[in-house]
């Protein structure tokens, strides 16, 4: 019972919900079909000559838009239901008369049958031609899905590409910089000398860091001691005099101090910090500056400076590199600097050897007759009957002598330091004016004894530099001294200074017999003089004078005419 209610229940809810959908869509279709075929007989009852045509035209229509079957019901139910009931009687003629036998209701039932096939198949194909263009729109949709994951792919595959490639580049950069690496440790384990791993840095090291130039320092008690070696400077004199300023800016001193690399990775920075010891020339060509302390067991031995044109890039393995670079150098720095300075001790021994013979050699000619002079004269000064005048003349005999030995004793000395590499420089403001003026007061009245005009031409620039200005004094007292010695009565000795191309020159020019090329080759040995007989002195006045000049960067040459006179110059670089 309860099964036969839930039945009918179910089916009167299927019903209502067919007649819901119908009255929702299908109602509306039949409507407007019986509404276009009422217009066709309508037109039909008004143009009979066209009734066929309006008839087969509202058929035709209503299958295109609802369909063969239901539009053929539809149109003929309308057909005959307004010809029973509903046409008036002329109106029923009109019909009659359109279709007044049999062939020509048979002949619009064909022509019906004939537009309702080709109508239905027209709006099948129709129909079918936008099922295809929604599969085709669907399937291009999917394909343009596709071709963006593929597009995708391809774009994660170059990325993956390009990742190899520099992967490959970097793994081919490592390999090359282990390989100099390599190259340069296998170098410096055979450098013996601090000069032979200035050489094996600065070339192998310089091109394995593709760096254009270089410089390697020793460092003593936390400051720069001395400039090992130089690559890519025209003249190093400049670095010389910065580092031995004590020049804070600098970064290789900066690097030093902190015990830490100094990178300058722009011309801006390199300028800041390091320009005031190039030459415009030379800082237009660096792009960034590396500056590596070299450490050996927590301390700083030494520094290595390298200038890149330009700043390169800066990775792990780089740093690696150059980590591993300043180590090396630093090992082989200490054990080099340990051979060296055996070699120096028995380098100075040698000369110190040598030093000996010579002193005893001057001690045994020169010194004698200084020593008889101070002898015979501090005899005479015992006299009691000794006169005051005399006794005057006497002691000035004596303190002559003295200054005399002193002077030798000097020169000797400065030699033996020159050889043993030890004249030291006290560096500081020098006024070459007063220089020039204090040397013009000295010798002066020798010169007037000895009929010799001194003259002070070309005159000295107000200029002052960075030098050692007692020594400076010294050598042009040692030119000025050798010019009046060979400078005959009625000559001339002029002294003068001028600047050219970023150098002091200082000039001593005489008018005496001059000196041959033979001579000239020989004038700067030590113990040597151009008149084998003349014992005026010990023959180290030039050497000295030439040693100082090289110890402040600079270099001394002599220009002589035979009867013309001879021109000494010292030239140096100013101070910046």
């Amino acid at each position: 019972m309860s099964t036969r209610a839930f039945g009918r229940d179910s089916l009167s809810i299927g019903v209502r919900q067919s007649v819901r959908r119908y009255v929702g869509t299908g109602l509306r279709f039949d409507a407007a079909a019986i509404a276009i075929m009422l217009a066709g007989l309508y037109g039909a009852f008004l143009w009979p000559d066209n009734a066929y045509l309006l008839l087969l035209t509202a058929v035709a229509t209503n299958i295109w838009y609802f369909g063969r079957s239901r539009a053929l019901v539809l149109s003929i139910g309308v057909i005959l239901i307004v010809v029973a009931f509903i046409a008036p009687s002329e109106d029923k003629s009109v019909l009659v008369r359109v279709f007044k036998d049999l062939p020509h209701v048979a002949l619009f039932i064909a022509v019906v049958a004939l537009v309702a096939a080709a109508t239905e198949t027209l709006r099948r194909a129709r129909a079918a031609a936008e099922r295809n263009v929604v599969e085709l729109n669907r399937v291009n949709a999917d394909l343009a899905h596709h071709m963006e994951e593929v597009q995708s792919i391809s774009d994660q595959l170059s990325e993956s590409n390009e990742a190899l490639e520099d992967a490959l580049v970097e793994a081919e950069r490592t390999a090359a910089r282990a390989s100099a690496l390599q190259d340069v440790t296998a170098a410096l384990s055979t450098a013996s000398t601090t000069a032979d791993i200035a050489t094996a840095v600065l070339t192998r090291g310089l091109r394995a860091m593709q760096a254009t130039r270089g410089h390697l320092v020793l460092v003593d008690d936390g400051r720069i001691a001395q400039i090992i070696g130089s690559v890519g400077w025209e003249d190093d004199s400049e670095l010389k005099l910065a580092y031995s300023r004590g020049d804070e800016n600098l970064p290789l001193v900066e690097a030093v101090r902190d015990a830490r690399p100094v990178w300058l990775r722009s011309t801006a920075e390199y300028d800041a910090c390091f320009s005031g010891i190039t030459t415009t020339s030379d800082a237009d060509d660096v792009g960034a500056h590396l500056a590596l302390p070299l450490v050996h067991a927590g301390e700083v031995v030494g520094g290595l400076a390298f200038d890149f044109a330009f700043c390169p890039a800066i990775h792990a393995t780089d740093e690696l590199f150059t980590s591993l670079l300043a180590q090396a150098t630093a090992d082989a720095l200490v054990r080099a600097r340990s051979y060296d300075q055996e070699r120096e001790a028995r380098r100075t021994a040698e000369i110190l050897s040598r030093a000996r013979e010579d002193v005893l050699g001057v001690v045994a000619h020169d010194l004698r007759n200084p020593l008889n002079l101070v002898s015979m004269t501090t005899q005479l000064l015992l006299e009691p009957d000794l006169s005051p005048e005399r006794r005057k003349s006497t002691s000035a005999i004596n303190a002559r002598a003295v200054a005399r030995m002193n002077r030798l004793i000097g020169d000797l000395l400065d030699v033996v330091r020159m050889e043993a590499g030890h004249l030291s420089l006290d560096i500081g403001p020098c006024d070459v004016t007063r220089v020039l003026s204090e040397t013009m007061d000295a010798f002066q009245q020798r010169a007037a004894e000895q009929g010799i005009s001194l003259v002070l031409s070309p005159e000295p620039p107000n200029v002052i530099v960075q030098a050692d200005e007692e020594r400076v004094l010294q050598l042009i007292d040692n030119l000025v001294g050798n010019a009046l010695k060979f400078t005959p009565s009625g000559g001339q000795v002029s002294i003068g200074g001028f600047i050219d191309a970023n150098e002091l020159r200082l000039t001593v020019a005489d008018t005496g017999p001059g000196i041959t090329e033979e001579q000239r080759a020989r004038l700067f040995d030590r113990f040597w003089q151009a008149r084998g007989a003349d014992r005026r002195g010990l023959g180290l006045g030039l050497p000295i004078a030439k040693g100082i000049a090289e110890a402040h960067g600079g270099r001394l040459w002599v220009e002589s005419t035979l009867g013309s006179g001879s021109t000494f110059h010292f030239a140096m670089p100013l101070a910046r």
